[in-house]
């Protein structure tokens, strides 16, 4: 899969892990890597030497049980640099507002989350198949207290796959992350697994989705996260596209719903 792909980072990564005092409580952990926003399914495209792009996404989700209903802003500035044809270096910093609905003092947590460096290198490319690696470290720039980041450095890495046939492009993302530091309450490390879809409808506009399950955070949660997006990929131009989707969650410790929005700037 040559040329530029849009890539995005993740900072804190929330799951329900359970309810406690009328407030609904998440384990919180960094660097599992994001695709193409919408997408959760990450794929082997890279910008190109000397290329860059900025992508901005918002992701509005909403989770809600018999006690508690939360509502995440997820906003997310990742910068992606070509080092090399086949090699990026990227960088995204996240910003999260967590909120408990109806309102009450102290119901409202905000603030940037974890960053994480990482990098992806296609080491494979044969026609419509092609391979790549991605390692990533995030970085403890949230607030732990606040449930907005994990305490400590979290490093991770991903294996990815691509195979592309018009109209049609595949992806499959597995790997790990790891939480050296953890509290006892939370596993060791976190795994991924997510297939994803593109269909071209045309031109400008791709059809896009997912299903992905991962190893909840927190021991005394269900221990699967699992979610489907469905969305649309929009080139308003051959160095702008504009996202939409939708992410359902799949299991109990997921999000009930998140409504996804996003703009990627290549240069």
């Amino acid at each position: 899969m040559n040329g530029p792909a849009r890539t995005r980072v993740a900072g804190a990564r929330c799951t329900i892990q359970s309810a406690r005092d009328g407030f609904l409580v998440f384990a919180c952990w960094t660097g599992t890597a994001f695709a193409a926003h919408p997408l959760l399914t990450e794929d082997t495209g890279t910008q190109g030497t000397g290329r860059a792009q900025l992508e901005l996404t918002h992701d509005l989700s909403h989770a809600k049980d018999d006690v508690s209903d939360v509502r995440i802003h997820r906003f997310n500035a990742v910068l992606s640099v070509g080092l090399a044809e086949n090699l990026d270096l990227i960088a995204g910093l996240p910003y999260e507002r967590l909120t408990e609905r109806p309102g009450a003092p102290g119901a409202t947590k905000n603030g940037v989350s974890d960053m994480e460096i990482a990098a992806k290198w296609r080491f494979y490319d044969d026609g419509a198949l092609s391979f790549a690696l991605r390692p990533g470290l995030g970085l403890p720039t949230g607030n732990e207290d606040e449930g907005l980041g994990a305490g400590h450095a979290t490093p991770s890495v991903f294996a990815v796959m691509s195979y592309a046939r018009h109209p049609w492009t595949f992806h499959l993302h597995v790997g790990d992350t790891r939480n050296p530091h953890r509290a006892p309450d939370e596993r060791s490390h976190v795994f991924h697994a997510s297939v994803a879809a593109e269909h071209r409808l045309g031109e400008s506009l791709r059809l896009v989705g997912d299903a992905s399950l991962e190893s909840n955070g927190a021991r005394d949660g269900p221990r699967g996260v699992g979610s489907m997006v469905f969305g649309l990929v929009y080139s308003v131009t051959p160095g702008v596209d504009v996202d939409f989707g939708y992410r359902k969650g799949l299991t109990r410790a997921a999000p009930d719903q998140a409504w996804l929005a996003g703009i990627a700037l290549r240069f």
